[in-house]
């Protein structure tokens, strides 16, 4: 029904956009519509969504443009910072900084396993990121980013089915210039950047230098034992540089040199508990006083044993060249070449009380990726025809270690939950699971755009793409349990007077025996080797007709692919015939999943009124997914689910308008339906025995509002002589939605709105300017990610039963506020 539905919603919609740029063509005839002046219209926009510099309102594709005027006016410093200003893009931070993921149009996945790699593509500077989470840190001094709805495999590649988030940064200068940047805030906040650019060979080499650190105390207060001392949590150290040398070789030949280095060392990130079951009570029996009970459903304050700790350190050296040729009309070649270095290490306190349960070490829990890349683009033009061709190479190496620690306090608590069938010692402190990871991936692929100019008006663009892919896992678990508590406990239940073989396991359900093997013993010592083989054919064809330079309407179809992989997890078979994915002890030796692909429609209105003071731009688009990539946490574990159908359809609006030469306001709309489809195939895979998803069927997306709407503005006017005063306001409302992966009715985000803005005043030269500026302004508390309470979850599956679970969450960042001095020298 959904897929009939927008198909007769795009054919509906198609027919009033050309009848809107047909309106449109008249409209421009009428009186009073050309009074106004050419200076007051909305700024042209160039971007290169389709790697090649175009105008905004010529090119096929939703595009969410955000300026430098707009990214400074809202203290854009990092991707986190762009969800207040983009309709149909939410952002969430899990456990790390290095889980932090982007979703567009309600389409993502989950983060916590570096197995499964972004639905959304993020490109700084032309180079590809492998992960959304490494990206998160201060982006240096940008020119503009480009937000790009729906799928983007032709020209973007693997891992672009839900958009891209491309960015860049300013290039060096060949006029001399600097900036000085100082900021204080709440929360001790403070900090700044430097700048400089200029010439070190007139018209042959420039050079741009950006330096900053920044540092702020945490938000998030934590309840500790008197002999302990964490400080608030969430708090932010952060420290990077970006250095480029641009070299002009020739009139026709220059390259970009770019070295950048930052560093995080924060206490981050922690979850709060929201709501109590009977674990609360059975806790604070053992332990008194180590859970909040009650609690409120507002809850944002830690109970925690030992401090967070996320160390984050990304580093990288690139080198982009374009050659405008002798051949083809003086087609240009691009190279960009990268080499990328990303470590993050974390560590904490991972069941989230003051008692000492399991616990995380940032020494020994890391992820770390390694990552050259090659891309070489060629590209050109006839008085009909745009054409480009490519070829990318990609050689990635990640490690990853997992060591889930026991606490001193594990085996008394799980002595009580059992009514004392586990020993008090049958844990004992300091092992766990320790498990590592290796994985080797290489990834080529060539690809080929063209647009044909059927006539002046009418043009038709055809894509393909074809992506080799390559992984090889090898990964080692190391389990520790000298009390031999799992296998004690399998003897006793079977009545059986030997040790229970290995190969038995897959005769034990974790449903029973789950917390006894939390430590599962089938997996000590055991070592395993996959490969893993891909190809996969991507593409695009588009039909677009201009009615004029200021209406545009389109019609599109693409295909996308988002890379198989290995779950990067201990994870086990199926308990008995038909079961879900990972409910018996047995380990599963075969821990891949397959790609997940996407076909999806798009009709399009790209039009401009009032003699250009007036942008208007909207989209109705259809994404149907195969094979879509879900991580869950499960309350003492993340299983990959492989859901066979995933939809969503719905439409976008956007617009700016100039109102006079210094008032100009911007909105945007998405409206986005998702949904898993409740038919046979998706029930089999979500609705097996033992399955924790029983509730996806029929069911919206996670972290999908169906409405996201933003709306700005900006004011800017002369207060003195010399001085310019200005105002910037902008606003995002999303409607409630799932933050479980479940869709359990406690994890759910009622409906909220975040308001940010800026006040100041700046010299008509720009060489001063002073701001005091908020986000959150009305300190509008929400959560980011809901989950299962790490061993306070009694239900199975915990969606059954809700008062049988704790529940924990990530909180929203409050309000921020501050003041911001800078100065220009040129």
């Amino acid at each position: 029904m959904l897929q009939k539905k927008y198909v007769f919603g795009c054919a509906s919609g198609l027919a009033l956009t050309m009848a809107a740029g047909g309106a449109f063509a008249q409209a421009q005839t009428l009186p009073g519509l050309a009074a106004a002046a050419d200076s007051n219209a909305v700024s042209e926009l160039v971007v290169t969504a389709q790697k090649r510099s175009e105008r905004l309102q010529d090119v096929p594709v939703v595009v969410t443009v955000l300026t430098e005027a707009k990214l400074e006016a809202n203290n854009v410093r990092s991707v986190s910072d762009l969800v207040t200003l983009t309709p149909g893009l939410t952002s969430t931070t899990n456990g790390s900084e290095g889980t932090t993921i982007a979703r567009i149009r309600g389409v993502g996945n989950v983060a916590d396993n570096p197995g499964l790699e972004d639905a959304v593509g993020l490109y700084i500077d032309g180079i590809y990121r492998p992960r959304n989470g490494v990206s998160f840190n201060d982006l240096g001094e940008l020119n503009d980013i480009e937000i790009l709805k729906g799928p983007q495999g032709t020209l973007f590649g693997k891992n672009t089915i839900a958009g891209v988030i491309q960015i860049t940064t300013k290039r060096p200068s060949f006029t001399y210039s600097a900036l000085g940047e100082a900021t204080v805030q709440n929360y001790n906040g403070y900090g700044g950047s430097v700048s400089l650019t200029g010439p070190v060979v007139a018209d042959k080499v420039a050079i741009r230098l950006y330096v900053a650190d920044r540092e702020r105390d945490g938000y998030i207060p934590v309840v500790q034992a008197p002999t302990t001392h964490i400080p608030d949590q969430n708090d932010e150290h952060v420290f990077t540089t970006r250095d480029q040398l641009l070299v002009n070789f020739t009139d026709d030949l220059d390259v970009n040199f770019i070295a950048d280095y930052s560093r995080r060392r924060d206490h981050c990130c922690v979850a709060v508990d929201y709501q109590n079951g009977s674990p609360a009570t059975v806790q604070n029996e053992v332990f008194p006083g180590t859970v909040p009970n009650p609690v409120s459903p507002r809850n944002n304050t830690a109970f925690l044993n030992r401090s967070t700790l996320d160390l984050i350190t990304d580093q990288g050296i690139s080198a982009e060249g374009h050659w405008k040729t002798p051949w083809l009309g003086n087609a240009v070649l691009t190279s960009i070449t990268a080499y990328r270095d990303s470590k993050e290490n974390t560590g904490g306190d991972t069941d989230g009380t003051l008692a000492d349960i399991i616990d995380t070490n940032p020494a020994t829990n890391f992820t770390r990726f390694r990552q050259f890349s090659e891309e070489l683009q060629y590209r050109g033009s006839t008085a009909r025809l745009n054409w480009q061709v490519g070829f990318f190479y990609s050689h990635e190496l990640l490690d990853n270690g997992v060591f889930l620690q026991n606490g001193p306090a594990l085996g008394p608590y799980l002595n009580v939950l059992s009514a004392g069938a586990l020993p008090a010692n049958g844990f004992p402190a300091g092992e766990g699971a320790m498990d590592t990871f290796h994985q080797r991936e290489h990834s080529e692929a060539i690809y080929t755009q063209e647009e044909f100019k059927l006539t002046d008006q009418l043009s038709l663009i055809g894509g393909l793409r074809y992506t080799w892919e390559h992984k090889d896992l090898n990964s080692e678990y190391a389990n520790n349990d000298t009390a031999n508590t799992c296998a004690n406990v399998l003897q006793a239940a079977t009545g059986s007077p030997t040790p229970i073989p290995f190969s038995a396991f897959g005769n034990f359900s974790k449903a029973i025996f789950g917390t006894a093997c939390l430590v599962n013993p089938a997996f000590k010592g055991l070592n395993t080797t996959q490969s893993l083989d891909e190809g996969a054919l991507t593409g695009t064809a588009k039909l677009q007709y201009k009615f004029n330079d200021e209406a545009m309407v389109y019609g599109s179809y693409s295909r996308g692919n988002l890379v198989g992989g290995f779950n990067l997890a201990e994870v086990t078979t199926p308990f008995g015939p038909g079961g879900a994915p990972n409910t018996s002890l047995a380990p599963q030796t075969d821990t891949s999943f397959p790609a997940e692909n996407v076909n999806a429609y798009e009709l399009g209105a790209k039009t401009q009124w009032l003699d250009r003071r007036l942008a208007l731009n909207a989209a109705l688009f259809f994404q149907s997914y195969r094979d879509h990539q879900l991580n869950a946490f499960t309350g003492t574990q993340f299983v990959e689910f492989t859901i066979p159908e995933a939809q969503t359809g719905g439409a976008e609006l956007e617009g700016a308008f100039a109102v006079t030469p210094d008032l100009t306001l911007n909105g945007g709309v998405t409206y986005a339906e998702t949904t898993y489809p409740s038919d046979a195939k998706n029930k089999a895979v979500l609705q097996a025995p033992g399955s924790e998803l029983f509730l996806l069927p029929g069911s919206r997306l996670s972290y999908a509002p169906l409405w996201s709407i933003t709306l700005g503005g900006s004011y800017k006017h002369p207060v003195t002589e010399g001085w310019d005063g200005f105002v910037n306001v902008d606003a995002k409302y999303s409607s409630s939605y799932q933050i479980g992966s479940d869709e359990d009715p406690n994890k759910n985000q009622p409906g909220f709105a975040l308001v940010n803005g800026s006040v100041g005043v700046t010299t008509h030269d720009k060489r001063l300017e002073f701001s005091v500026w908020g986000t959150n302004l009305f300190n509008q508390f929400y959560k980011q990610t809901a989950f299962d309470g790490v061993l306070q979850t009694f239900s199975t599956p915990p969606a059954a039963n809700p008062g049988m679970n704790n529940y924990y969450a990530f909180p929203g960042e409050p309000r921020f506020y501050g003041a911001t001095f800078k100065v220009r020298f040129e």
